[in-house]
C-alpha cells in the first residue's frame, strides 16, 4: 500500500512522520509513502492547496492519512469518489492523537484496517463505524473467519449491487462479512466480473463447481426449475457452500435479493 500523508501544522507534520515511519517498518505491507504539509520547514513536501495535491495524486495511492480536521479531508475527497469498491482509504487523524478515523472505503479499500495500525501506533480511540467491522470487533471474531458463503447471481451485475445485496442477506442474520473465509459458486460465473470484483475487493477466495459436482452434494436443499434450466442443476448457493465447506452446517438457508442468493455454511 502507498501512502499519502498530508498534514496542516509542523505539529501535524511530526506527527505524520511518526505515522509514516512506524508503518514503514511494521511489515504490514506499506511499500512508502508520499508526505505534504501546508508549510515550509520539514522534510516534507509543502503544498499550496489541498485539493489540488489530493487530486494530483488520486490514482497513485492507495490510501491518504490526513492529519487536521474531517472536514478538510471530505472536501478535499469528495470531487473524486466513485465506488468504495475502487476508491483509496482514507484515514483522518486530529493532531493531538486522541482519534483515528476510517472516513473513506473502510472495508474494500483497507482504511479500517489501516485506522487500527495508526491507532496502535499513536495510542488513538480507533473510529470505525463500517457495520460489519464495528460489529465484529464488539464481538471479539474480528479476524477470525470460519464461514463459506455460496452465492448465485444474475448475470451483468456490478460489484457494487452484489456487495450491497450480501452485506443486506448477512446482516439480517448478524453475520458480518469479515467472518467470510470463502465464496463458491457454479463454474459458469467464472467470467462474471461483477462476482469477481466483489470478491477481490474483500479480499476472497473464490471456488468455482461444475453443474455435475453441485448436482452431487448429499442434503435437503432449496430447488428451483428455472435454476435447473438455466445452469444444469437445481441449486447454486446452498448446494456450492457445502460442495466446499466438507464438514459443517448450512447456517443460512438460500436468501435472495435485487437478483443475488446467498447460502452460509459454518465449518467445524
Amino acid at each position: 500500500m502507498r501512502i499519502a500523508m498530508i498534514a496542516f501544522s509542523g505539529r501535524g507534520g511530526l506527527l505524520a512522520e511518526r505515522i509514516a515511519k512506524a508503518l514503514l517498518d511494521s511489515g504490514h505491507g506499506v511499500r512508502g509513502y508520499i508526505a505534504a504539509r501546508h508549510a515550509t520547514g520539514t522534510t516534507f513536501e509543502p503544498f499550496v492547496s489541498v485539493y489540488g495535491l489530493v487530486e494530483r495524486l488520486f490514482n497513485n495511492v492507495e490510501a491518504y492519512v490526513f492529519i487536521g480536521a474531517c472536514g478538510i479531508a471530505v472536501r478535499a475527497v469528495a470531487p473524486l469518489i466513485k465506488s468504495k469498491l475502487t476508491d483509496p482509504a482514507v484515514v483522518v487523524c486530529d493532531e493531538t492523537g486522541r482519534f483515528a478515523v476510517s472516513l473513506l472505503s473502510g472495508h474494500a479499500g483497507g482504511a479500517n484496517r489501516l485506522t487500527g495500525q495508526i491507532a496502535g501506533i499513536i495510542g488513538a480511540t480507533p473510529v470505525i463505524t463500517t457495520a460489519s467491522d464495528s460489529h465484529a470487533a464488539l464481538g471479539g471474531v474480528r479476524d477470525e473467519r470460519y464461514f463459506v458463503l455460496g452465492i448465485g447471481c444474475r448475470r451483468g451485475l456490478s460489484a457494487e449491487v452484489i456487495e450491497r445485496a450480501v452485506t443486506i442477506l448477512l446482516w439480517d442474520q448478524k453475520i458480518p462479512l469479515t467472518r467470510i473465509n470463502e465464496v463458491a459458486t457454479i463454474d459458469v460465473k467464472q467470467d462474471e466480473e461483477g462476482l469477481i470484483g466483489f470478491a477481490k475487493a474483500h479480499g476472497l477466495t473464490m471456488r468455482f463447481f461444475t453443474a455435475e459436482e453441485l448436482a452431487g452434494v448429499m442434503g435437503e436443499f432449496s430447488r428451483s426449475g428455472r435454476v435447473l434450466q438455466a445452469v444444469g442443476v437445481d441449486n447454486v448457493c446452498e448446494r456450492a457452500a457445502v460442495r466446499c465447506g466438507g464438514k459443517g452446517k448450512l447456517i443460512l438457508r438460500k436468501a435472495a435479493k435485487d437478483g443475488v442468493t446467498v447460502a452460509v455454511f459454518e465449518r467445524e
